[in-house]
């Protein structure tokens, strides 16, 4: 036998696992096929029964390296986990050198150890496994106390101990520092890991998320968690609970004064409609021409009011302030899509254009018309942003640049405004058929659709909206495996690209 564990962590590599813990083992299996180098079976903490985890680990061996952390360190916890297949054990709470001397001989068969023959798994090929298990299965300890740090270089001593793995939680409660780490809890939690390496020997941790993963994997730990199960279902739940979340509060749509920018546009035009079947009082029409508006004026001449207004001209929007005192429901729909990617010529003026408008032309309407909103009630604020303002899309690199910051400056508007009563809703669709993405050939919603998302969001006084089928599914998606989504992303590339064949 060869544990891949063991061939990795003598290579300096990292293993990366998934911690199990609801005791299910088609979840078991599920974690299993995302591909980490091993799942671990909490039998201390977890819901694992000896049933459960058999059946768990046959699902799983052979996709990644069963592990488990026993319940305790008796003869009886380390050898039924043992005997279920495990090859990576995992003991809990290990404070000295005598304690961690007495788990490698609970692990080791004679004449290492004192294990005792038999178990399911073994007996599928009795010989070859009593013959080969001594070497095979990874013997880690766990460092959780402050007697355990203050042993850690003895305990890292031991023959047969492969790997210290600190558990930083119970760390923290044993040094006084929880629920916080803090500068006293990672100095332990580096002495270990320097005890780990003087001795030869490897250092794993847990960490609760994928990102603290990384940090720990740079600091030089060579074992470490991703995700585990009751995370992934619970923080997902609570997650999808908040973007859901719908406010209450007067009605901020009927009898409201609109203003919307860019009412020339797809967007901007069927949102003007959209807010006239929904009972707005009137709707201030901006655009840079007002001629482009007649069309749409001549809807409900006694209700829509045509504007001149350029959002990258101060003075356009200061004077449209001030022709516009009463409005209480702010649509920030004006913007301009390059669609070109990077290395296009002229890239960076349209970078800088696109920020003009997308970005700075919103924040210069926001700032001229918060105190009108404040002195009117407190009213809304609407942002038209993007899908793409949370994943860049090559074929509109720039754009999506301007429109990330635009997301940006919506969670400040939202957190600013809030003492004024002023609800802020940033929109973000996936395309929309207008002449702002004649190069993306995939499904495109028709504006019409936006404009209704856009009422219904603020009748719920949502925070953000995702109409349309792309935009939805992009957001879950990059709530699941946001680099997935960024390298599917990626396939489309736009055609000046430097990626593509010359």
């Amino acid at each position: 036998m060869s544990n891949p564990l063991k061939e990795k962590l003598a290579s300096g590599g990292c293993v990366t696992c998934h911690w199990a813990t609801l005791g299910l083992p088609s979840a078991a299996e599920l974690l299993a096929e995302s591909g980490p180098d091993s799942v671990v079976f909490d039998m201390q903490h977890g819901l694992w029964d000896r049933g459960s985890l058999e059946h768990a680990v046959g699902l799983v061996r052979h996709r990644a390296v069963p592990a488990v952390r026993s319940a305790d360190d008796s003869d009886y916890a380390i050898g039924s986990v043992l005997d279920a297949g495990a090859r990576a054990l995992i003991v809990p709470m290990v404070d000295t050198a005598a304690q961690a001397r007495a788990v490698v001989r609970k692990a080791k068969y004679p004449p290492l150890g004192g294990r005792s023959g038999g178990g399911t798994r073994p007996m599928l090929d009795y010989k070859a496994y009593i013959g080969g298990a001594n070497d095979d299965i990874l013997v880690a300890v766990m460092i959780e106390t402050a007697e355990a740090v203050a042993n850690a270089a003895e305990i890292a001593a031991v023959p047969g101990i492969d790997m210290l793995f600190i558990g930083p939680f119970d760390l923290s409660m044993s040094l006084g520092t929880f629920p916080d780490f803090g500068p006293k809890h990672e100095a332990a939690v580096q002495s270990v890991l320097a005890a780990a390496k003087a001795a030869g020997k490897t250092c794993g941790i847990f960490t609760p998320y994928a990102s603290m993963a990384a940090d720990r994997r740079a600091q030089g730990f060579q074992w470490v968690v991703l995700a585990y199960d009751q995370g992934l279902i619970q923080d997902g739940a609570k997650g999808a609970v908040a973007r859901a979340a719908l406010g209450s509060g007067p009605d901020l749509v009927k009898d409201a004064v609109a203003l919307v920018t860019g009412a020339n546009g797809g967007i901007g035009s069927e949102t003007v409609r959209a807010l006239l079947r929904a009972g707005v009082a009137k709707v201030y029409c901006a655009a840079r021409n007002p001629d482009s508006l007649r069309t749409l004026v001549a809807v409900a001449p006694d209700r829509l009011v045509p504007v001149q207004l350029d959002v990258a001209d101060p003075a356009s929007i200061d004077k449209a302030a001030r022709a516009c005192a009463d409005v209480t429901l702010l649509v920030n729909n004006a913007g301009w899509n390059s669609n070109e990617g990077l290395f296009a010529p002229g890239s960076l003026e349209n970078a800088r254009h696109e920020m003009e408008v997308n970005y700075l032309g919103t924040f210069a309407m926001a700032r001229a018309f918060q105190p009108l909103l404040a002195r009117n009630g407190g009213g809304a604020m609407v942002n038209l942003i993007t899908i793409v303002a949370h994943v860049n899309l090559p074929l509109m690199s720039t754009y999506a640049a301007s429109k990330a910051a635009l997301l940006s400056l919506t969670q400040g508007l939202r957190a600013e405004l809030k003492q004024q009563g002023t609800h802020v809703m940033g929109v973000l669709p996936g395309a929309v058929d207008t002449p702002m993405t004649p190069g993306f050939e995939g499904m495109k919603m028709r504006p019409t659709a936006v404009a209704e998302a856009i009422i219904q969001g603020l009748r719920g006084r949502a925070e953000e909206i995702y109409p349309g089928g792309m935009a939805s599914g992009v957001a879950c998606g990059l709530a699941l495996d946001a680099k997935a989504v960024e390298h599917e992303f990626a396939n489309y590339l736009p055609e000046h690209s430097a990626a593509r064949p010359k």
